[in-house]
C-alpha cells in the first residue's frame, strides 16, 4: 500500500512540474510573437493616420498664385502702343549678335564668357544719353519707351566689329535687310552697307582705262567681285550679285591690303565668304555704314563718332533721312518677360 501511494505521489509531482514547464513555455512564445508583430502594427497605425498638416509659413512658401503679383504694365497679356525705335551701337569685338548665347558655350573659356548685344544694351551699359537725361540713373524702358523684343538691323559675327543698328519695328529689319523690298508700293532703293576688310594678300585695282579680259582677270581677282560677284555655295546662299562699290585704302604691309566694299544683299558672313571665294581671307572687318547712317550719326551731323560699346538712340529724323524709313504706330504686341 505504501508503495503504491508513493508512486501516485511521484506521478502527482510529475504531471504538476510537467504543466508549469509548459506555462513558462507558453509566456515566452507570446512575449516573442509580440515583440515581432509590434513594428507592423506602428507602421500600420502610420499608415492609416492622417499627416500632420503643415504650418501656415510652409504652405505660402510654396510657388501658389499668392506670391505673384501681376505687372502693373500689363492687362491682359497686351501692353501699350509704341512708335518705331532705332538703336545706333557701336559693337566691340567677341559680343555675339544673339538673344541667347548658348551657341557661345562650346569652345573655349573666352567663348563661354563673352555677352550678347542685348545684355550690353539692356543693362544700359554704353549709353549715351541726351542732355535731358545726362546724370540721372535710368532704367532701358524709360530710356527708350520699348516693352516689346528688340531685333538687330543685319547681325554681326562676333568677330566683327562697327555700326550695329536695333529697332522694335520688325517690317524696318525686312526693309533694310531685303534688297527687294518695298514701301508704299513703290520699289525703293536698296540699303547699302559699307563695310572695311583688312584681307590677306597684295591686292590691286587696274587703272580706269584698262580693259580686262577673261584671260587676265586673275591678275585682279577683286574685279570679279566687281563685275560678277561670288559664287558661294547653295546652303550659304549661292550666286551674290556684284558688290555696289570696292576701293583699296592701303596696305598696312607687303601681304596684306585694307579695302573698302559696300553690298546691298545681308547674306551670313558674305563678305568673308566672298573674299574666300576669290583665294583671299578676312582678317580684320569693321562696318562702317548703313544707309547714310555712320557712327556720326548722317553726313550732315556735327555729333562725334561714338566709342567702341556705346549706344544711343536715333532721332525720327535720321532713321528717315538715314534709312529711308517713316516712323509709324506699332501694333500692340505681347508682353516679353526676360527674354534678351
Amino acid at each position: 500500500m505504501t508503495r503504491i501511494s508513493s508512486f501516485f505521489l511521484l506521478c502527482f509531482f510529475w504531471a504538476r512540474e510537467m504543466l508549469a514547464f509548459q506555462n513558462v513555455d507558453l509566456i515566452k512564445r507570446h512575449n516573442i510573437v509580440t515583440a515581432s508583430s509590434s513594428p507592423l502594427r506602428a507602421k500600420e497605425e502610420n499608415y492609416t493616420s492622417s499627416p500632420p498638416r503643415p504650418k501656415r509659413r510652409d504652405k505660402m512658401r510654396l510657388g501658389s498664385k499668392q506670391t505673384i503679383k501681376p505687372s502693373s504694365k500689363a492687362k491682359n497679356g497686351k501692353m501699350k502702343q509704341e512708335r518705331t525705335v532705332v538703336i545706333m551701337y557701336h559693337k566691340p569685338p567677341n559680343v555675339i549678335t544673339s538673344h541667347s548665347n548658348a551657341d557661345a558655350l562650346a569652345k573655349t573659356h573666352t567663348e563661354q564668357t563673352r555677352c550678347t548685344v542685348y545684355e550690353d544694351i539692356y543693362t544700359m551699359k554704353g549709353f549715351v544719353a541726351d542732355q535731358s537725361k545726362t546724370g540721372k540713373e535710368i532704367s532701358f524702358e524709360a530710356a527708350t519707351n520699348i516693352q516689346s523684343k528688340l531685333h538687330a538691323i543685319g547681325r554681326l559675327d562676333a568677330a566683327t566689329t562697327g555700326l550695329l543698328l536695333l529697332t522694335n519695328d520688325g517690317n524696318l529689319v525686312h526693309q533694310v535687310t531685303n534688297p527687294n523690298a518695298k514701301i508704299d508700293n513703290e520699289q525703293s532703293k536698296s540699303v547699302q552697307k559699307t563695310y572695311e576688310a583688312l584681307i590677306m594678300g597684295h591686292h590691286e585695282l587696274p587703272e580706269a582705262s584698262t580693259t580686262i579680259s577673261e584671260n587676265n582677270d586673275g591678275n585682279y581677282p577683286l574685279v570679279t567681285l566687281l563685275e560678277k560677284g561670288a559664287t558661294l555655295s547653295p546652303k550659304h546662299g549661292g550666286q551674290t550679285k556684284p558688290v555696289d562699290a570696292l576701293t583699296i585704302l592701303s596696305h598696312p604691309t607687303a601681304s596684306t591690303t585694307l579695302v573698302s566694299i559696300t553690298i546691298s544683299e545681308g547674306k551670313n558672313r558674305q563678305i568673308r565668304r566672298m573674299f574666300h571665294s576669290i583665294g583671299s581671307g578676312v582678317m580684320k572687318l569693321h562696318r562702317v555704314s548703313v544707309g547714310e547712317l555712320s557712327l556720326a550719326g548722317l553726313p550732315s551731323s556735327q555729333t562725334t563718332e561714338m566709342q567702341v560699346g556705346e549706344w544711343r538712340l536715333l532721332s525720327e529724323d535720321e532713321i528717315r533721312l538715314g534709312l529711308g524709313w517713316e516712323c509709324r504706330w506699332l501694333d500692340e504686341v505681347s508682353q516679353v518677360n526676360g527674354d534678351c
